[in-house]
């Protein structure tokens, strides 16, 4: 694999014999050639070789797509620029093939070329010579044509199958990225496959489907492509031929040939030798459940695909909705949805690169639809498959993570999650204040999250709980008052803390029918009470005497949104003691069972899992 220039695709403006000595002194170590009909092979052979630069391709010396007659033309001046072109070692030929119609569906556009390339493919081999066919990735070149064409790798290894043996890819960095295709579709592939290649980089910051042709960047000056990776994965399959620079700059037909192929063959020197990402490995290990048991299996390793990231999970939380899998009689692998953790591996994502620190929200969403763009993505429409958190690695869309801060750990920042999110969502929609009383019925982890965050707004928390251990935790993260909630009691005790106005502001965190009856009968007038526990059943309702005559307002509360996430964060940083006091217990992946049995046991506020340890 060597590095090539094409002085075209820089917009050189010098001549083809002047651009070799600058080609060779930016540290190119080959040159495309500009075949001229009536040119002998001795004239570029001996340039090429008076520079030390080897040959490198040539484009067809025609547009395949004109008429028969112009074809025809067409294929008698390829016979002459193989020829000579093959007499000084110079065997890759290529063309692109657009990726769009506006007047052959599919089917008969692949015929139509099949057709026109299949005698420009044996014109070629009759000398030697291969054909790279090139895919346009872009969607926006696909917007607003009639039909679609070939625009994927595989879509055009089918063409190149179909038109000949000697015809293979012309594989351009910017459309596999735009195509978004992945380093194992190139790791797929066999050396004689690849053709030619073209190498360049997308502007940072907008999203891949926006992505317009002839706006890239030069290799390696954004980073938004991983060329050390692509460049990796050629070396790999044994790909030998040129890499040549085509980044389109405009900008590059004013400059001196000299200054352009001084920028361009830094660059190009950095991508070539920098040590590409440690490849992820095939396996992980994640945690199954059922039975009252949890132990590990092993599962494939999950990689990226269009805005999704791989994170290398540093931590993963436990939530009460996971304790059904647990105690079911059947079996459920890797089915975790919180966490934290490193990004280790991207596709196409403009939010996120590889050693970025994120939390996750809950399961994942699509990023696009409405509720997503409003950052409610917890109540996402189409949502993708999830991958689940009880491993070593997952994979997520971007929109899912939250970028931590260095001054908040994995630990804290996987709060964000279960721990922390819904407890946010309810203090805020009951209207929280300073010295107002706020009641939490239930203390598991969620509930305990109400109590510090409505105390740290300054308000007055009373909470609600059978368990003693649980009320003593309250205490300790900032209830003013905790009260069992089974005593017969508990109202005539609510209503004497609340000076008997009864319930402002509450928060119902149990997902008992007890306990959201409670409130909702002991509500005040103009009260509000946000429903957070979990309960698929029902309970009874009056309309008129719970809600209607007190101008009752009872608010669902299933997760925070997105755009909140930065002042969940400012507390979670600002109140590094109260987390710890949230998180009781962590436990290694080898210790799976017993941190899921002390989370049934109930003496206990979150407990996490370290799939490392």
């Amino acid at each position: 694999m060597f590095r090539c220039l094409n002085r075209s695709t820089l917009r050189l403006q010098c001549s083809w014999e002047e651009s070799l000595s600058l080609a060779k002194a930016a540290g190119f170590e080959g040159s495309d050639l500009e075949i001229e009909t009536a040119g002998a092979a001795s004239r570029y052979a001996d340039a090429l070789a008076r520079h030390g630069l080897r040959p490198g391709g040539s484009k067809l010396p025609f547009h395949f797509r004109d008429d028969a007659a112009a074809t025809n033309e067409g294929l008698a001046r390829l016979e002459q620029h193989a020829r000579i072109a093959s007499e000084i070692g110079c065997v890759r030929f290529y063309t692109f093939v657009p990726s769009w119609s506006d007047t052959l569906p599919w089917r008969e556009n692949f015929a139509f070329h099949i057709k026109r390339l299949g005698p420009i493919a044996s014109v070629l081999a009759t000398h030697g010579c291969r054909l790279g066919l090139e895919f346009l990735g872009p969607k926006t070149l696909r917007d607003g044509r009639k039909y679609a064409f070939v625009h994927t790798l595989s879509q055009m290894l089918d063409l190149c199958e179909a038109v000949g043996p000697n015809c293979g890819l012309l594989l351009d960095a910017w459309h596999w990225h735009t195509s978004l295709g992945t380093l194992e579709d190139i790791l797929a592939l066999s050396a004689e496959q690849v053709v030619y290649v073209h190498i360049n980089d997308a502007p940072a910051g907008i999203p891949i489907e926006q992505h317009t042709d002839h706006h890239r960047r030069v290799h390696g000056e954004t980073g938004v492509i991983d060329l050390p990776g692509f460049l990796d994965a050629l070396r790999t399959i044994g790909y030998d031929g040129p890499v040549t620079p085509e980044p389109f700059v405009n900008e590059f037909k004013e400059q001196p040939p000299e200054d352009v192929l001084s920028r361009v063959g830094a660059r190009f020197q950095d991508v070539w030798t920098r040590t590409p990402r440690p490849r992820l490995p095939e396996r992980m290990k994640v945690v199954a459940l059922g039975r009252k048991k949890a132990w590990l299996v092993e599962q494939p390793l999950p990689r990226p695909e269009g805005n999704q990231v791989v994170l290398r999970l540093r931590t993963t939380l436990l939530c009460g909705s996971n304790m059904k899998a647990f105690f079911a009689d059947g079996e459920q692998i890797n089915g975790g949805h919180e966490g934290a953790g490193e990004v280790v591996a991207v596709a196409h994502s403009t939010r996120l690169k590889p050693g970025d620190r994120v939390a996750l929200a809950p399961i994942t969403a699509c990023g696009i639809c409405d509720d997503c763009l409003k950052g409610d993505v917890i109540f996402c429409r189409n949502r993708p498959r999830f991958q689940g958190n009880f491993a070593q690695f997952t994979k997520v869309s971007d929109v899912m993570c939250t970028k931590l801060p260095e001054d908040v750990s994995d630990l804290h920042g996987a709060m964000l999650g279960c721990g922390l999110g819904p407890a946010f969502e309810a203090v805020r929609a009951v209207g929280a204040r300073a010295f107002a009383p706020v009641i939490v019925s239930g203390l598991g982890p969620v509930g305990l999250g109400a109590v510090a965050l409505a105390a740290f707004m300054g308000a007055e928390v009373i909470g609600l709980d059978p368990e003693e251990y649980r009320r003593k935790l309250a205490c300790s993260v900032g209830a003013s008052a905790v009260l069992d909630s089974t005593v017969p009691e508990v109202r005539e005790q609510l209503l004497e803390i609340t000076r008997g106005r009864g319930v402002v502001h509450g928060i119902e965190c149990s997902g008992t029918e007890s306990g959201e009856r409670l409130l909702i009968e002991l509500a005040a007038v103009r009260g509000k009470i946000a429903m957070v526990g979990e309960n698929h059943g029902t309970i009874p309702i009056s309309p008129s005497k719970d809600f209607i005559r007190k101008g009752l307002t009872l608010v669902g509360c299933w997760h925070t949104n997105l755009n909140d996430a930065h002042d969940l964060l400012d507390f979670i940083r600002r109140s590094p003691n109260t987390i710890d006091r949230l998180i009781t217990h962590t436990f290694g992946f080898d210790e799976v069972q017993a941190a899921f049995e002390t989370f049934a046991g109930r003496q206990c506020a979150k407990v996490a899992l370290l799939p490392w340890k």
